[in-house]
């Protein structure tokens, strides 16, 4: 029995609002892959009980638990989560290097800062327990948010066209 193909790790990161989620959501319907989201797993750590000062590392190790357990299998991952700092992002790069999988993260970003706030405001996910980011909750998770010095591809989602930003990831990933 041969091996099959390669199993990709594609890590979303960058700030809410930026469209990762909408991109990962598609990209996960593409490759029929599942997609490990942090929001919506912390959500059901406090509508579970659990302090908010305990549940965002945890999350982003819940998510990595998932996705180890998938790769372990030889199958492709997605995870959509900000990654603001070095100690988020170390995960993914193990996780790779463990299961020889081809790593690929997209950042995406919105250059256009009226644009992005108008998004901000304008976004309902509707994730139960958790609060809807605000404008001053993004200005926080900038403050914080690290440089990538990994090569990724960067989408700029400003004058958002969805095709256009799903068809470079799917090139990025040779799909």
């Amino acid at each position: 029995m041969e091996p099959g193909p390669q199993p990709k790790l594609v890590v979303f990161s960058g700030l809410p609002g930026t469209g990762k989620s909408t991109l990962a959501a598609a990209l996960a319907r593409a490759m029929a892959a599942p997609l490990f989201a942090v929001d919506p797993i912390e959500a059901s750590m406090w509508r579970s009980g659990l302090p908010s000062t305990m549940t965002g590392v945890a999350a982003y190790g819940i998510v990595a638990t998932l996705a180890d357990e998938h790769l372990r299998r030889g199958q492709s991952v997605i995870v959509d989560a900000v990654n603001p700092v070095e100690a988020a992002r170390a995960p993914w790069r193990a996780l790779a290097r463990r299961y020889q999988a081809d790593l690929k993260i997209i950042e995406c970003i919105c250059s256009d800062t009226a644009a992005h706030r108008e998004r901000i405001a304008a976004r309902v996910r509707a994730i139960a327990g958790m609060p809807e980011v605000t404008w001053d909750d993004v200005e926080r998770r900038r403050a914080e948010y690290e440089p990538w010095s990994d090569a990724r591809l960067v989408i700029d989602t400003a004058g958002h066209d969805p095709a256009r930003s799903h068809a470079a990831v799917l090139a990025c990933l040779g799909l």
